[in-house]
C-alpha cells in the first residue's frame, strides 16, 4: 500500500491492515456501519484511527471512542499520538476523577446520579462563596479551576495528549477538579475516548454532546471489545429489587418515623410484605438460579395483603419517592452523598410496573440475598441511539457471528461485516480436541467415570507437557469438583472466585514469572482481558463447551430471539460459547512469532470448526503437542 491512500497510518502496513483501512474509509464515505472481527496483533486500534480521524478532519466530524475499561481507553491515547497531529481527550467517570471521591470511600461508591448532585451542591457553595470573597471552600479543586489560571495546563494537553490518568495527575497537582477541567477540553477534541456508560445513558450522552458541542449526526462511534456490548447494554436497561436492599429500606424508613405512604400503610409495613412475597416467590418459582414471574404477581399479592387497588399501588410508590427525596435533600444539607434507599426502591417499583412485557422479562432469583429482577432481552432499546450517529465502527477478536450481534443491537442491515484472518501463520496454531469426552450434563450425571477420565486426561497433560498452560472451565463448580485434588504444590495457580482485582494481578505475575500451571474460568477476567505473549504462555486447554447455563433468564432470552429472529438457539446459545471459545483459544497465539497449542475436551467442539480452522481430533494430546512444540522450536524449546 501507497502510504499515501492512509496517510495519518504512522507504521509499515501490514498484512489485513490495508483492508480493514479501506472498508472503514468506504463506510465513512457512504454513512453505513461496520461490524468487523480482527485478531489480537491486527493493530486494530491503529487501522481505526488513521482513516476516521483523516475523514473527520476533512468533513467536520467528531469521534467518540467507547471502551470497556481505563487500560483500552489509555491505548487509544498513545495510539493516537503516533497517528497526525491531533487534540484528543480521555472522558471517565467521577468516581475516578473526582479528587474528592478519591479521597473518600463513601463517595467514591456513589452512582453517577448521586455524584452529579453532590457535585452540583458543592460547585454552587464554592461560586456563592467566592462571589463574597470568602475562602475555606467546600471543593477546593472545584475553587482551583475557577480562580487559578489554565493557560499552562491547556497547552500541556494540547502538546501532550494526555491518558485520564496522567491527565487527573497533573490537575492534582495544580489542585485543579479534572473532571470539570476535562469537560472544558473535550469542546475541542477531535476524538473523545470514554467508557460505554457516556453514550448509552441518555441523561449522560446528552450532557456529553453539549460538552464537545457537537449533535449526535455530528459523531462516528467507535466500540472497542464490541462482543461486550450486547449484555453490557441489557444489564443497563435491567433492574432488581433484593432481599438486602428492602432491609435497608425499613432501617431508613425506621429511622425517618416511619412514615406513612397510604391508607393504613406505613414503609415498614411495605417492606416486611415485599419481604415476605419475595420470599414465597423464591420457593415457589425458583429452580436451581432463578425462575420466571407471572407479571401482575408481585401487584397481585400486594394487592391482597394489603387490602389496596391498582391505584393504591401508584399512590403508595408515589409517596415513597417523595419520602425518598426529603431523605436525599437531608443529607444534601448535610453535605453527604444524597443516597436514599426508599428512593431507589420506589424507582424500581416504577419500573417493575411500567415494564414493557414485549422487551422484558421478570424474574425471582435465589441464594443468600435473592431478588426480583426485570431483565431487558432486547439490548437495541440501549442501542438505538448509534443508529443516529453518521457511523459507528464495531470492532473485537471475538465477534462471530456477526449477523447475530447486528440484529442483537438493531443496526441497519446495509451494516457491513467483515471478517479479517490471523496476521500470524495458522500453523503457528495446534487446535485439537478429544472424542469420547464430555461435560454435558446428561452424560456427566449418568457416567461416573467423566469426571475421573476428565482429571486423568488433564494429569497426563500437565505431567507430561512441560510448558506454561492455562486450564479453562466453564464454571467454577466444575473447577473443584474436577480439579481439587491438582490445586496444589509449587507452580499451580488458581483464579478464586472472590480474589481481589489485586491479588488476581500479582498471582498472574506471579505465573507470568515463574511459570506452572494457571486454573481459570472461561469467560472471567482472565481469559478475556490479559496477553500472555512469548513463553509466558504455550497451552491452552479447554474444559467442556461453554454453553450458557440454562436458566429461567436464559430459556427467556433464547425464547425472545425465536419470536424476534427464528435464530433463538443459535444467536443465545451458540454465538456465546463461540465467542468464549475464540477468548480462550486466543490466550496463546497473540502475535505473529507466538506459538501455540489449544487442547479443548469435549467432543462437541466439532460443532465449531467453522470458527476454528484447522480444528482436528486427537488420539494421543500429549504427543501430538509435543510434537508440535518439538517441530516448531527444535532445540530452542523451553522447559517449565
Amino acid at each position: 500500500m501507497a502510504m499515501s491512500e492512509h496517510p495519518l497510518f504512522p507504521y509499515e502496513p501490514r498484512k489485513n491492515q490495508k483492508e480493514i483501512m479501506d472498508d472503514i474509509r468506504s463506510c465513512l464515505e457512504n454513512g453505513t456501519s461496520l461490524v468487523f472481527q480482527a485478531s489480537t496483533g491486527s493493530g486494530k486500534t491503529a487501522c481505526v484511527l488513521a482513516p476516521v480521524l483523516e475523514y473527520a478532519r476533512k468533513n467536520g466530524k467528531r469521534i467518540l471512542y467507547l471502551t470497556r475499561t481505563n487500560s483500552q481507553q489509555k491505548q487509544v491515547i498513545l495510539e493516537m499520538r503516533q497517528v497526525g497531529d491531533h487534540f484528543g481527550m480521555g472522558l471517565q467517570g467521577r468516581n475516578s476523577t473526582c479528587m474528592l471521591a478519591m479521597e473518600d470511600q463513601e463517595l467514591s461508591q456513589g452512582t453517577a446520579e448521586e455524584l452529579s448532585r453532590y457535585c452540583g451542591d458543592r460547585k454552587k457553595e464554592v461560586r456563592e462563596k467566592i462571589a463574597l470573597g470568602g475562602d475555606g471552600f467546600s471543593c477546593p479543586y472545584y475553587a482551583g479551576l475557577l480562580t487559578k489560571s489554565l493557560d499552562e495546563l491547556i497547552l500541556w494537553a494540547r502538546e501532550r495528549v494526555p491518558t485520564a490518568h496522567e491527565f487527573v495527575g497533573r490537575c492534582a497537582e495544580q489542585g485543579i477538579c479534572p473532571y470539570e477541567t476535562s469537560k472544558i477540553l473535550v469542546h475541542d477534541a477531535i476524538l473523545v475516548t470514554a467508557p460505554y456508560i457516556y453514550f448509552f445513558v441518555p441523561f449522560i450522552r446528552r450532557r456529553l454532546l453539549e460538552w464537545m458541542g457537537a449533535e449526535i449526526d455530528d459523531l462516528v462511534v467507535i466500540i472497542d471489545e464490541a462482543h461486550n456490548l450486547p449484555d453490557y447494554a441489557r444489564e443497563l436497561a435491567s433492574g432488581d429489587m433484593t432481599m438486602g436492599g428492602i432491609e435497608r429500606t425499613l432501617y431508613e424508613g425506621m429511622e425517618r418515623d416511619d412514615p406513612k405512604i397510604g391508607p393504613e400503610i406505613s414503609v415498614t409495613r411495605l417492606c416486611r410484605t415485599l419481604s415476605v412475597i419475595m420470599a414465597e416467590m423464591v420457593r415457589e418459582y425458583v429452580i436451581d438460579d432463578d425462575g420466571l414471574v407471572p407479571p401482575n404477581e408481585l401487584s397481585t399479592e400486594l394487592m391482597h395483603t394489603l387490602k389496596i387497588n391498582t391505584n393504591d399501588i401508584r399512590d403508595m410508590v408515589r409517596d415513597l419517592k417523595l419520602h425518598g427525596e426529603l431523605v436525599q435533600q437531608d443529607k444534601r444539607e448535610k453535605k453527604k452523598l444524597p443516597r436514599s434507599h426508599m428512593n431507589a426502591m420506589a424507582d424500581f417499583l416504577r419500573f417493575w410496573i411500567n415494564m414493557e412485557r414485549s422487551h422484558y422479562i421478570k424474574l425471582v432469583r435465589g441464594g443468600s440475598n435473592p431478588a426480583i429482577e426485570g431483565y431487558c432481552l432486547d439490548p437495541s432499546q440501549v442501542t438505538e441511539c448509534l443508529n443516529h450517529c453518521h457511523s459507528s465502527i464495531h470492532m473485537s477478536g471475538t465477534l462471530e457471528p456477526l449477523d447475530e450481534y447486528r440484529d442483537s443491537l438493531g443496526l441497519p442491515f446495509d451494516t457491513v461485516t467483515r471478517i479479517y484472518p490471523p496476521p500470524f501463520p495458522p500453523e503457528n496454531k495446534k487446535l485439537l480436541y478429544l472424542r469420547g469426552i464430555t461435560t454435558r450434563y446428561d452424560v456427566v450425571s449418568r457416567d461416573d467415570t467423566m469426571v475421573e477420565k476428565i482429571r486423568g486426561i488433564l494429569k497426563e497433560i500437565l505431567g507430561d507437557v512441560k510448558r506454561n498452560t492455562m486450564v479453562f472451565f466453564p464454571s467454577y463448580r466444575l473447577m473443584d469438583e474436577t480439579c481439587s485434588s491438582l490445586f496444589h504444590g509449587d507452580g499451580v495457580f488458581v483464579e478464586g472466585q472472590s480474589m481481589t482485582q489485586p491479588d488476581l494481578m500479582g498471582m498472574v505475575e506471579s505465573f507470568k514469572r515463574n511459570g506452572g500451571t494457571l486454573f481459570s474460568v472461561i469467560g472471567g477476567r482472565i481469559s478475556e482481558g490479559m496477553d500472555f505473549p512469548g513463553d509466558e504462555l504455550h497451552v491452552a486447554v479447554i474444559v467442556g463447551i461453554p454453553y450458557p447455563k440454562p436458566t429461567a433468564r436464559q430459556r427467556g432470552l433464547q425464547h425472545y430471539y425465536d419470536m424476534k429472529f427464528g435464530k433463538g438457539w443459535e444467536y443465545t446459545v451458540k454465538a456465546p460459547a463461540v465467542r468464549k471459545i475464540l477468548q480462550s483459544s486466543g490466550r496463546v497465539v497473540r502475535s505473529e512469532t507466538d506459538m501455540g497449542a489449544v487442547l479443548i475436551l469435549d467432543e462437541r467442539a466439532i460443532h465449531f470448526k467453522e470458527y476454528l480452522p484447522g480444528l482436528r481430533p486427537s488420539e494421543d494430546p500429549v504427543l501430538d503437542i509435543n510434537k508440535f512444540f518439538s517441530e516448531a522450536f527444535g532445540v530452542k524449546s523451553t522447559q517449565r
